[in-house]
């Protein structure tokens, strides 16, 4: 009789551990509510988000070479 339990049930443990991890959490969190806004139409990044995307990214700009001066 095979019995029910699985042969990698150490495995599997660590497996369900990680996943209950904040950064986890956080990010299934985020990718719920994105779905949510998309299937109702909305769209799922702020006006806010974009704006502080905007700012990051001026202050990336091109990357020189280095040693090019």
């Amino acid at each position: 009789m095979r019995s029910r339990t699985s042969p990698n049930r150490r495995a599997s443990h660590r497996t369900d551990a990680d996943r209950r991890q904040r950064v986890h959490l956080r990010d299934l969190c985020d990718e719920v509510l994105a779905s949510f806004h998309v299937a109702n139409g909305q769209d799922p990044i702020s006006e806010q988000d974009r704006e502080a995307a905007r700012e990051l990214m001026r202050g990336v700009g091109p990357m020189r070479m280095l040693g090019a001066n």
